[in-house]
């Protein structure tokens, strides 16, 4: 029996009758990301930003708040407007995505992720139009591919996680496709032995991961044997989430080797990936950052044309939404504010992101590799990690967490991982205090000092550290049968949060 197909069979729909009418593609061009007079528009009839707004404007109203912004063109004062705190976008966020009413335009058309939850605050859930979704992560493989970060010529390899709404995965795959590298997805539930077997066998040179990742990859190929590391050569790592730390990198280097390239991509649920990190441009920072007392940061290049940071007083009220319109100097620290460009139907305007941050110029052999074109377009944040205001209480003390990460980010104490654990006793209501380390091996990246203090090539033996650790909580008669210092030997073993799976650096069971 014979089968005639007709032409009719395969007329293709007209890409008018299959565009989204959340498309805003006028008058915006399809490789550029928004204006600032359209996403302050739009900021002034959204519901993150005005709760007398019921629900975001539909695709109508946007074409028509922009086609007013267009008419009264002129300089727009970012710093005029009000601040907007996770707490407020929280409250915004968890009414919309509740609401299932037809006319309920923020559930419509949007690309859905979740932050991955690593500090144990509750995970975000944030919602972005999927075109501009789309659109943001062409403009950032461009922009990766032009500060070097990724080529053509790289094979990568990437164990980042998906699943449980996380979306690190397909991020990174189209992220790094886009800026013209070829992405192997071995995800997170590859066996370490089998993504090894993956760089072999397809003669990959970058690995790619979350930092957690990478510190447990690279510790696993540094219990190989040197006939089984020699068939694969690594050359550079790609990392996403919390920093590296000294410690990390170096071990690092002294598995792959002290040519390896270290980089990293900054990004959030709320404003997607918006900055950094090359060895290529900013190697000779960060090897510098590496070997000194304070390099406890990390440099991101980012584009203006895409991501609009500003760093503010860290005197700023918590959850006051006023206008500060002082930012500090180029080069002093402070909050970080977020305002994305690539952000549209939900704008993110002068997010507090919660890390501590400052500005600077590009150095000039970073300016120097980037086109003529380019360069004008990107400055340096420099980022410092969270702005941690808090403390817990064990024994009577207070341990603030800027005083504890100094010290277990110490290079000379080789902890890639760590886990702080408040618990109650059973039967008891005194708290117990535990502390999880996950260390490289001391004949690694050095000859070890046995007993010593640090002061030589390799690390601190178990009993140094433990010392230290020890002095640094007060140990003594009264308190030591309360605490507990573990050594654990993999990632696996720390408590991790659900969605991407990172290690959770304090764990209260006790309050």
């Amino acid at each position: 029996m014979s089968v005639t197909y007709t032409a009719q069979c395969f007329v293709r729909p007209s890409l008018s009758s299959l565009r989204s009418p959340y498309e805003h593609l006028t008058p915006v061009e399809p490789d550029r990301a928004f204006s600032l007079a359209d996403v302050l528009a739009i900021r002034s009839i959204h519901p993150f930003y005005s709760p007398h707004v019921l629900y975001p404007p539909n695709a109508d109203a946007i074409r028509k708040a922009r086609r007013r912004a267009a008419r009264e063109a002129g300089e727009m004062d970012l710093k005029r407007q009000p601040l907007l705190w996770k707490k407020d976008l929280y409250t915004a966020i968890e009414r919309l995505i509740n609401d299932p009413s037809p006319q309920n335009t923020f559930r419509q058309s949007i690309y859905t992720s979740t932050t991955g939850g690593g500090s144990g605050s509750k995970p975000l859930f944030f919602a972005t139009d999927v075109h501009e979704n789309r659109r943001q992560r062409a403009l950032f493989g461009r922009f990766l591919r032009h500060i070097g970060l990724a080529t053509e010529k790289d094979w990568i390899v990437t164990v980042h996680s998906a699943g449980n709404l996380y979306r690190s995965l397909d991020l990174t795959l189209e992220l790094l496709e886009n800026a013209g590298a070829t992405v192997l997805a071995a995800g997170h539930d590859m066996p370490p032995a089998a993504v090894v077997r993956l760089v072999t066998q397809y003669s990959a040179n970058v690995l790619s991961g979350d930092s957690g990742q990478i510190v447990s990859m690279v510790h696993y190929i540094s219990t190989l044997p040197q006939d089984e590391r020699a068939k694969f050569s690594i050359n550079k790592i790609i990392y996403t989430s919390e920093s590296l730390t000294a410690a990390q990198r170096a071990h690092i280097r002294a598995v792959l080797g002290p040519d390896t390239q270290i980089c990293s991509i900054l990004g959030s649920a709320e404003g997607g990936p918006y900055a950094a990190s090359s060895s290529t441009h900013l190697s000779q920072d960060h090897h510098q950052e590496d070997a000194s007392s304070d390099g406890d940061f990390q440099d991101f290049i980012v584009d203006d044309r895409m991501t609009r940071i500003e760093i503010l007083p860290t005197c700023v009220p918590e959850n006051d939404a006023s206008p500060v319109s002082a930012c500090v100097p180029d080069g002093e620290r402070g909050m970080i504010a977020q305002t994305s460009l690539t952000r549209l139907r939900n704008p993110l305007v002068r997010y507090i992101t919660g890390d501590i941050g400052s500005l600077h110029r590009l150095p000039p052999q970073a300016a120097a590799a980037l086109p003529a074109r380019e360069r004008q377009h990107m400055y340096v944040l420099r980022l410092y990690g969270r702005d941690r205001r808090f403390s817990f209480e064990w024994g009577g003390e207070y341990y603030e967490f800027r005083n504890l990460v100094p010290l277990m980010n110490d290079a000379r104490l080789g902890i890639l991982q760590w886990q702080v654990v408040l618990d109650k006793a059973e039967g008891s209501e005194e708290a117990w205090l535990e502390v999880r380390v996950l260390r490289a091996g001391e004949d690694v990246g050095g000859s070890g000092n046995g007993g010593g203090d640090g002061d030589g090539d390799g690390i601190v033996s178990k009993e140094e550290l433990a010392r230290r650790i020890g002095t640094f909580f007060s140990l003594c008669a009264a308190n030591e049968e309360r605490f507990r210092l573990v050594f654990l030997d993999g990632l696996d073993e720390f408590e991790l949060s659900t969605g991407g799976r990172k290690v959770v650096k304090f764990i209260d069971r006790f309050n």
